[in-house]
């Protein structure tokens, strides 16, 4: 599916102009039970990523935590299908797992890259893809976090650079987000350390496919 420019937007957000809009959808947020084992529980998120003035690109998520089964694959990036037991098809109570509001910086475009090859290629040639480091700024309760990577084409990397809750030795907590636009669709992980004395050992803390609207 083609990613439809919006020529109102700032030049400096063409590169993430398939995240702009409105999302819906769900997936899996993998939380320990009550014996600490973490177990896959059911998400819905809401997320709208809109232009600010200073050619930024504003970001509100909100995700709830479903009583009910965790999906199946793909959308649960941790549930092994064929080791799925019964399970309880919950109350479908709804609570507030993680709101965050912040905004994406992008930056220059990454070194050693031909940026004379990407300004001659045709459309749809892959040779005019260009990489650019891009940052996310996010405010929650607890403080301000900074991811930063590099989004290329439909695709985005990130790690976490920063966090009031610091763990690793290098003053971060070992974390990974990757956002990519499939089919249309928006898909996201986010991994993180769940051992402070394995910072670098991360497993998926959730994983959703959204819907424009």
């Amino acid at each position: 599916m083609p990613i439809v420019l919006d020529p109102s937007l700032p030049e400096s957000l063409f590169p993430l102009a398939w995240l702009v809009g409105s999302w819906n959808g769900d997936g899996a947020a993998q939380l320990p039970d009550e014996d600490g084992e973490l177990i896959g529980r059911r998400i819905e998120q809401k997320l709208v990523t809109s232009a600010n003035e200073d050619g930024t690109l504003a970001w509100v998520m909100s995700t709830d935590l479903l009583d009910a089964p965790a999906p199946l694959p793909p959308t649960s990036a941790f549930v092994d299908p064929e080791k799925v037991p019964e399970q309880d098809p919950g109350t479908g109570e709804r609570s507030l797992l993680v709101r965050e509001k912040g905004f994406w910086r992008v930056g220059d475009p990454l070194p050693g890259q031909d940026l004379e090859a990407a300004r001659a290629a045709k459309p749809g040639d892959p040779a005019g893809v260009v990489s650019y480091g891009v940052e996310l700024v996010i405010a929650r309760d607890d403080g301000e976090e900074i991811w930063a990577g590099e989004v290329r084409g439909p695709r985005i990397q990130l790690g976490l650079r920063t966090s009031p809750t610091a763990r690793a030795a290098d003053g971060s907590i070992a974390a990974t987000r990757m956002f990519g636009l499939v089919g249309g669709r928006l898909m996201w992980l986010w991994e993180r350390a769940t051992d402070p004395a394995a910072p670098n050992e991360l497993s998926p803390y959730l994983s959703v496919e959204l819907d424009r609207g």
